[in-house]
C-alpha cells in the first residue's frame, strides 16, 4: 500500500502538467488563474489531504532537484545573450535595492517583533538568507547560528504558505497593478528574445507539435544536453566551499547553458523552452504540496507575521526605489521574484509577465542572492543579537 500510494504521489508529479494545461485549454474560468498557480493549489491539497507522507520527504527533494536542474538549460538554451548586456545598468540598481528593502524590513520586524519571538535575532538572520538567497542559505545560515530547528520548519513551513500568495499575485495581477506606479519596460531594439519561440508559450496550444519528428528528436538530444551539463555542474561544485555548493552548481548550469546557446543549431531547437516550463510547472506542484498546515499554531503566529511584514515591506519599498530611480514594472518584479524565491522560479515569472528578455536578468539576480545571502544573513543576525 506505501509504495501504491508513492507510485500515485510520482505519477501526480510527473502527469500533473498535463491535466492542468489541458484543464485550463477546456475551461477559461481555470484558464484565467493559469497553470502555475493551479500547479500549486493542486500540491497544497495532496499534501494535505492525507495523500502525501512525511516519509516521502527524500522524494520530494529529490523530484525538485531534478526538475530545476534539468529545466534551467532547457530555458536558457533559447535565451539571446545580447540582451542583458543592454539591461546590466538598470539591473544593477535593482539588485541593489532589492537587497536594501530586505534589509531594512528585516530589521524593522526585529525591533517590532523582537520581544515576542524567541531568538529573535536568529529569525532575522533566517529572513535575510532565504530573501535575499533561498532556502539553502537559511539552512546553512540555521547551522551557523546554531538555531532551533523547530524553528527552521516553521520558518520554512510559513514562507511556503505565505509566498504562495505573493506568488499566485505575481504571476496573475502584478504587473497591471505595480504598472499603476512604475514605467513599462522598454524592449531592447532587436525583438529576438528567443529564437524560433512563439510568443504563447504557456497553454496547451504552446505545446501543440512537440512529438512530431522533426520537433521531437532535437528535443530529446537538448534533454541528453541538458543532463550533460547538470552532470558537469555536479562535479564542478565540489570545488566551491560547502556552503556556497548550491550556488555554484547553479552558476555552473546556467553559465555552460549559456555557452551552448550562442550555437545557432541548439538556440534554435523548437519546444525547448516550453519543455522546461513543463518541468517548472512539475516543481511547483511538489513545492506547494510540501506545505503542511497541520505544523501551525497559535503560538507560532508570530513568526507568520514577521515573514508577512518582510514580504510585503520589502515589496514596497522596492517598489518607491525603482519609482524614485525610473525603473520599470517588469524588473522590479523579475528582482523581487528572484530574491525572494531564488532563481529557479524566474522563468515562471517571466512567462506571466510575457517578458523573456528578463530571464538571463532575473536567474543572474538568483545567483547573486546566493552568493550574498549567507554572508549578509549570518552579519546581520549577530549585530541584531
Amino acid at each position: 500500500m506505501f509504495y501504491m500510494q508513492l507510485a500515485l504521489v510520482v505519477i501526480i508529479y510527473a502527469l500533473g502538467p498535463v491535466a492542468l494545461l489541458y484543464a485550463c485549454k477546456k475551461s477559461g474560468f481555470l484558464n484565467k488563474f493559469g497553470t502555475v498557480a493551479l500547479a500549486y493549489i493542486l500540491g497544497i491539497v495532496i499534501g494535505n489531504i492525507g495523500l502525501v507522507k512525511p516519509e516521502y520527504k527524500a522524494v520530494q527533494d529529490n523530484f525538485t532537484s531534478v526538475t530545476i536542474a534539468l529545466a534551467l538549460p532547457l530555458l536558457l538554451f533559447s535565451i539571446n545573450l545580447k540582451q542583458w548586456s543592454r539591461l546590466a545598468l538598470k539591473t544593477g540598481l535593482a539588485v541593489l535595492f532589492g537587497i536594501i528593502s530586505v534589509i531594512v524590513v528585516t530589521v524593522a520586524g526585529f525591533y517590532l517583533l523582537k520581544d515576542v519571538i524567541p531568538d529573535a535575532w536568529q529569525v532575522a538572520g533566517l529572513m535575510i538568507g532565504v530573501y535575499i538567497g533561498g532556502t539553502a542559505n537559511m539552512a546553512a545560515i540555521m547551522k551557523a547560528l546554531d538555531g532551533s530547528p523547530e524553528t527552521f520548519i516553521l520558518v520554512n513551513a510559513y514562507d511556503i504558505i505565505l509566498c504562495i500568495f505573493y506568488f499566485i499575485f505575481l504571476i496573475t495581477v502584478a504587473q497591471k497593478f505595480i504598472g499603476r506606479f512604475l514605467l513599462p519596460f522598454k524592449p531592447a531594439p532587436e525583438q529576438v528574445h528567443l529564437s524560433n519561440e512563439v510568443d504563447d508559450f504557456d497553454g496547451w496550444d504552446a505545446y501543440v507539435g512537440i512529438g512530431k519528428l522533426n520537433v521531437l528528436f532535437p528535443l530529446l538530444l537538448a534533454v541528453v544536453l541538458s543532463a550533460s551539463i547538470v552532470g558537469i555542474s555536479l562535479f564542478l561544485k565540489s570545488y566551491f566551499p560547502v556552503d556556497y555548493q548550491l550556488a555554484g552548481l547553479i552558476l555552473s548550469i546556467t553559465f555552460i547553458s549559456i555557452l551552448f546557446s550562442l550555437i545557432p543549431k541548439i538556440n534554435q531547437i523548437q519546444k525547448s523552452f516550453q519543455s522546461g516550463m513543463y518541468l517548472i510547472v512539475s516543481f511547483c506542484i511538489v513545492v506547494g504540496s510540501m506545505a503542511d498546515f497541520s505544523m501551525f499554531t497559535f503560538n507560532s503566529i508570530y513568526l507568520a507575521v514577521y515573514i508577512l511584514i518582510v514580504i510585503i515591506g520589502s515589496v514596497t519599498l522596492q517598489v518607491i526605489f525603482s519609482k524614485i530611480f525610473r525603473i520599470d514594472t517588469d524588473t522590479t518584479l523579475i528582482t523581487s521574484t528572484a530574491f525572494i524565491f531564488s532563481a529557479p522560479f524566474v522563468p515562471t515569472v517571466a512567462n506571466a509577465l510575457r517578458n523573456k528578455e528578463i530571464i538571463l536578468s532575473g536567474i543572474t539576480i538568483g545567483i547573486i542572492g546566493y552568493t550574498a545571502g549567507n554572508f549578509i544573513g549570518i552579519t546581520l543576525a549577530y549585530l541584531l543579537r
